[in-house]
Order: C-alpha cells, then sequence, then structure tokens
C-alpha cells in the first residue's frame, strides 16, 4: 500500500481560480430592483419619489403630501422619500413664513432695510432648500435612502 501525505495547502500544479469568475451575486435579483438602504427598491418606485422632491420645489409641500398619501402603503421606499420631501418642503414653508415676518417687521422702521434683510435671507433659504431636494432626487433616482440633515429640516410627516 502505496499512500501519498496529505498537503495542507493549494496544490502548486494546479490552476489558479479566476477571481473574475466570482458568482454574480445580483442575479438572484429581480431585473427592475435595486438594493437601497434596509430593503429593496423597484425601479418603479424611483420616478414618483424623484417625482415627490422636483414638485417640492415647484408647489411646496402639494406634490410631495400627494405622493405621500397614495404611495406610503405601497413600499417603504416610497414612504421614506415622500416623507422627507415633505418635511423638508414644510420647514422651507415655515421658514419663509418666518423671512416675511421679519421683513414686516423691519418695514415698520424702514422699507429699505427690510428689502436689504429679508429678501437675501429668504433667497439663502430657498437655495439651500432646493440643494437638499436635488440631492433627494438623485438618491431617490439611485434607489438610496438620503437622510436630509436635522438643522435645515423638521421631522413632521413620519
Amino acid at each position: 500500500m502505496t499512500s501519498e501525505p496529505m498537503r495542507s495547502g493549494p496544490d502548486p500544479q494546479s490552476p489558479r481560480p479566476d477571481r473574475s469568475a466570482r458568482p454574480d451575486r445580483s442575479a438572484a435579483r429581480q431585473p427592475d430592483e435595486r438594493r437601497s438602504g434596509d430593503g429593496w427598491a423597484r425601479d418603479t418606485d424611483a420616478t414618483p419619489a424623484a417625482f415627490g422632491y422636483l414638485g417640492a420645489i415647484f408647489l411646496g409641500p402639494v406634490i410631495p403630501l400627494i405622493v405621500y398619501a397614495i404611495t406610503a402603503r405601497r413600499s417603504p421606499f416610497l414612504r421614506w422619500h415622500a416623507a422627507a420631501a415633505v418635511n423638508l418642503s414644510l420647514s422651507c414653508l415655515m421658514y419663509g413664513l418666518c423671512c416675511a415676518i421679519l421683513g414686516g417687521l423691519l418695514a415698520l422702521d424702514n422699507i429699505a432695510v427690510a428689502i436689504i434683510i429679508a429678501v437675501p435671507l429668504c433667497l439663502a433659504v430657498w437655495l439651500v432648500t432646493l440643494r437638499y431636494l436635488l440631492r433627494g432626487v438623485a438618491a431617490a433616482n439611485r434607489g438610496e435612502q438620503y437622510d436630509i440633515p436635522s438643522w435645515i429640516c423638521a421631522r413632521i410627516v413620519a
């Protein structure tokens, strides 16, 4: 009886495994699904989520509230993005109201000072809100969740 000693490592004469030929883990997913945060986001979910953010740019919280009311029960991904768009647009609306009150109070003293302070302040709030809304659109199109910082966005709708 002849037996060969067992080798503890790989056979040096055997061909090396091709590391580029890894099994495709995305093949198990459906073709219209993307991985997002905690769950799956379908490609069909990205469009209404992005539409909610884009609607907030032009009509404030109206379009995101409609998207939230229609799609919140359908998908956690849609609920997340619709709630984020509603919260950000409502926060921006409240900041705009505060700017209007500040401008009104300053106008009691001097109208020029009110315009010089309130208009740029309101414009700055709108531009910051626009920045985060556009980042939300990009994240929704990628199928990812995007957390808007709490210093700009009050959590009103969950």
